[in-house]
């Protein structure tokens, strides 16, 4: 998302007048319920690897929602500490909050997220999830699973 914002920020700043959000009507994604029905086949049999996969998208998902609400509520502590190691090296803290406080600027608040896919191979992920507002979708965005928590590896 960071590098997408640093794009996208000053050519986003022209049209934020003539845009119109539905932020504040709730949305339900379709991933949010979707998990439901397979974790409930996947209760009912034996634990194999693809009956974690459900748990896996969950705790990602979770993940992303909280790094999003972090980065667009320009809330950098909590952004950052979802930002993976390889990340932290390259961006500073001080950095980092210039750019949260940026998208606070332009977005106004954290939004709900639309849809959300994710592919997942280990400890790494690709996801993409999009908004109300489209200047915001993420594609493919990178992230790893470090100490068995998700982090944001889009820097």
């Amino acid at each position: 998302m960071i590098r997408k914002a640093l794009i996208v920020m000053p050519l986003f700043v022209f049209s934020l007048a003539a845009c119109g959000s539905n932020a504040d009507k709730p949305e339900t994604s379709p991933s949010s319920t979707s998990p439901t029905p397979a974790a409930a086949v996947a209760s009912e049999a034996a634990p194999s690897p693809s009956a974690q996969a459900p748990s896996e998208e969950a705790a990602l998902r979770q993940a992303v929602v909280a790094y999003s609400d972090a980065f667009l509520d320009a809330k950098p502590t909590v952004g950052y500490e979802l930002f993976s190691a390889r990340c932290k090296e390259r961006v500073t803290l001080s950095e980092f909050t210039g750019m949260l406080t940026a998208a606070k600027q332009m977005y106004g608040k954290a939004m709900p997220i639309k849809t959300f896919e994710a592919q997942i191979s280990g400890d790494l992920a690709r996801v993409t999830y999009t908004y109300d507002v489209p200047a915001l979708n993420q594609n493919k965005e990178p992230w790893v699973r470090e100490d068995g928590k998700w982090k944001q590896d889009d820097c």
